[in-house]
């Protein structure tokens, strides 16, 4: 009977190590935390790369006539030379074109076929680092 009281009575850790040993996990775990979110956002936002500088918004849109004539303006930080601009993934236009800071561009792509009136187009434009700009045109309209 003393043999079943003394393995009843027995603990496998105090209750004060087992605290530590929570709390030095727990910091542990939110160092690891830290160090992975720090080195995600600060490849982002610290030193950034061009991609994340450049911004490209489609300022008027005509597509009334057979030719798509569009209007980008840069408003990043950094200038955006446009490498190619996809219609419904053709690629429509292939030279270079760039665009400084808060500048403006005029681009037409001419005569695209196979395009319904009322319906709305994906307009790609892709610059030379790779970002991507993804815009929706309406063909027979204006905007």
């Amino acid at each position: 009977m003393k043999i079943g009281k003394f393995r009843i009575r027995r603990k496998a850790l105090s209750p004060v190590i087992a605290t530590l040993l929570m709390v030095a996990i727990a910091v542990a775990a939110a160092i690891i935390t830290y160090v992975w979110a720090m080195g995600l956002l600060g490849g982002l936002m610290g030193t950034g790369g061009a991609q994340t500088k450049e911004q490209l918004i489609i300022e008027a849109f005509d597509w009334t006539g057979a030719d798509l004539k569009f209007t980008v303006r840069n408003v990043g930080s950094a200038n955006v030379t446009i490498a190619a601009v996809y219609l419904e993934g053709a690629a429509k236009i292939t030279s270079t074109t760039t665009v400084g800071i808060g500048s403006t561009a005029a681009l037409t792509i001419t005569n695209p076929t196979g395009f319904s009136a009322g319906a709305s187009y994906v307009l790609k434009i892709v610059s030379i680092t790779g970002a991507t700009f993804t815009y929706s045109v309406i063909k027979g309209r204006a905007a």
